[in-house]
């Protein structure tokens, strides 16, 4: 989200500048998750670069990542909106100027993703943020016939029927303690009337531009921690024997598989460290879920985790292997 004035020729150049180092970013992020994964040891990441695939670590990256374009998208529009119904200063941002070139089809098409893509305990903040900017557009645009019923009454309509439906949640994460998803929930529909209309010109143009500056300092970074969390490499977890006639399992090895070839199997541990095992000690593999595929809070709402998202219901599942194995714990049954 690029802010400031309205630039002539003397802005272009950090512009374009800008331009020509965004494609590297994704470039960034992927040589760093690798440095994370090996540990910090060059040796290591030297030979999980030399063995895992551009196609593994890019789909990892498009993945994490399906939610966070529309986001970024709807809430700059919401920004660059409420600061141009907020007054008129005789300048125009580059904020104010994206937000007036969005065309509504783009923002529509972010909120239907949205829908699909994030998980269920942000559809209060995405409907607010559809809320807010339908009402901004409709005073943008002079239609002071559609303020009411759009800038009160829909949102009003829409937060009654939020929590109506996500009633029974509200009341199981506050029984749990689940505070954040309970605020999730709570505090969107409430702000949501407040949003739709412009703020005092005297704060206006600080307040929306802070926070894209903000935003923008700051994204990059969420950015780089959501994606260093992300599995690149199949984890699994390793039977292994003495590699002799007696087949008795001895030891359970955790990690993530780096190669397989006729002699051994190479996994990088938990601990960050390379183990080559030959392939006659190896008894068995055990697929094992990864984090992000262990639900953190328990809050479901209509029998939905709060953790989903609709994408997850919509498209067929498989459970992962080994959920409830023993040996995904380090444990021989």
């Amino acid at each position: 989200m690029a802010v400031g004035k309205a630039g002539g020729s003397d802005d272009a150049p950090g512009f374009q500048w800008t331009l020509t180092l965004l494609p590297a970013f994704p470039l960034v992020l992927l040589v760093l998750r690798l440095w994370q994964l090996s540990g910090q040891d060059l040796n290591t990441m030297l030979l999980l670069v030399q063995h895992v695939h551009a196609l593994e670590l890019a789909s990892s990256l498009v993945i994490s990542l399906l939610e966070v374009p529309p986001a970024v998208l709807l809430t700059a529009h919401l920004l660059g909106l409420m600061s141009l119904a907020s007054g008129d200063r005789g300048r125009v941002s580059r904020l104010e100027r994206a937000a007036e070139r969005t065309p509504n089809w783009l923002v529509a098409a972010a909120v239907l993703w949205s829908l699909l893509v994030w998980e269920l305990r942000f559809v209060p903040t995405l409907l607010l943020l559809g809320c807010a900017i339908a009402g901004l557009t409709i005073r943008r645009r002079g239609r002071d016939d559609l303020v009411f019923p759009v800038c009160v009454l829909l949102p009003i309509a829409v937060a009654v029927l939020e929590y109506l439906w996500f009633f029974p949640a509200i009341i199981d994460a506050i029984t749990t303690g689940d505070v954040a998803a309970a605020l999730l929930l709570l505090a969107p529909p409430l702000l949501a009337p407040l949003l739709t209309g412009p703020l005092p010109e005297r704060v206006a143009w600080a307040g929306t531009h802070g926070i894209a500056t903000l935003g923008a300092l700051v994204t990059p970074f969420v950015l780089l921690a959501m994606f260093l969390n992300v599995p690149v490499l199949p984890s699994v977890a390793l039977v292994l024997g003495t590699g002799g006639e007696d087949r008795t399992p001895t030891e359970v090895a955790l990690g993530n598989v780096v190669t397989v070839d006729d002699t051994m199997t190479t996994l990088l541990d938990n601990n960050h460290n390379v183990r080559f095992v030959p392939n006659n000690r190896l008894l068995a593999k055990i697929l094992c879920p990864g984090p992000a595929q262990i639900p953190q809070s328990p809050t479901q709402a209509h029998g939905w985790l709060l953790e989903d998202a609709a994408l997850d219901w919509l498209l067929p599942a498989k459970p992962p292997q080994g959920t409830t194995d023993p040996h995904c714990d380090g444990r021989l049954p």
